[in-house]
């Protein structure tokens, strides 16, 4: 083994260790909220906010990253898969890898619906091939809607990981001040029935064939 391949190799190795490590600190104070059909859904309390953060995960067997990214870069097809969505569209590519995305979400009544312009950024380590999209809310970029309360507090990712046996992990987080007190059974919908619906049906959005062989510049793919 030469030089240059021990160092790769030690690289790796750190890399899964540190990996591991902020995973398992991550995962502390996250409460299991549900767990049926292989998605999960934990909350948890965020310091210096009445909203808790959520965080949803699955794993797919025989999916493309390019298709994972594919699906939610198409803006359009929002209200298709994402619960609460009635429409998003994009207001300005800034780079192959960054935009910014109008998105309204229709809530029930008697409360507001809510909208936002997100900052969203794709990344991908090229090591590992684990993709990230981080997204966060703007402010002063774009006109209020007239009866559309404008999140100015919100955080949202994914996270596609390639796993060894082929599969790929897919876990979305978001945190999101709602701008106001909403009652009981909506806090219950946001945190727990809205992430779960929204990653079952990506989960077989992604298979349509507009995104099952979608190619994207920026992505690269895990060699099988």
């Amino acid at each position: 083994m030469t030089i240059t391949q021990r160092l790769i190799k030690l690289s790796i190795m750190l890399l899964m260790f540190t990996s591991s490590y902020l995973f398992a600190a991550e995962g502390k104070g996250w409460e299991l909220r549900r767990d049926k059909d292989g998605i999960q859904v934990h909350t948890r309390s965020v310091e210096g906010s009445s909203f808790d953060a959520v965080r949803t995960t699955t794993r797919m067997t025989d999916v493309r990253l390019s298709s994972l990214v594919a699906l939610i870069e198409d803006a359009p097809a929002c209200a298709e898969w994402a619960d609460s969505c009635a429409e998003s569209y994009l207001v300005e590519r800034l780079s192959d890898t960054e935009s910014l995305v109008y998105t309204h979400n229709d809530m029930p009544f008697p409360v507001k619906d809510r909208d936002v312009l997100a900052q969203v950024k794709w990344t991908q380590h090229f090591m590992t091939l684990e993709v990230e999209m981080n997204s966060f809310a703007t402010v002063g970029k774009m006109d209020v809607v007239r009866g559309r309360l404008r999140l100015t507090e919100a955080m949202a990712s994914w996270n596609f990981a390639p796993q060894s046996d082929g599969s790929v992990l897919i876990s979305n987080q978001a945190h999101i001040n709602q701008g106001s007190a909403l009652p009981g059974w909506v806090t219950n919908m946001l945190l727990v029935d809205a992430p779960f619906e929204t990653m079952k049906s990506f989960v077989k959005k992604v298979r349509d064939p507009k995104y099952v062989d979608a190619e994207l510049s920026f992505i690269m793919e895990p060699v099988r």
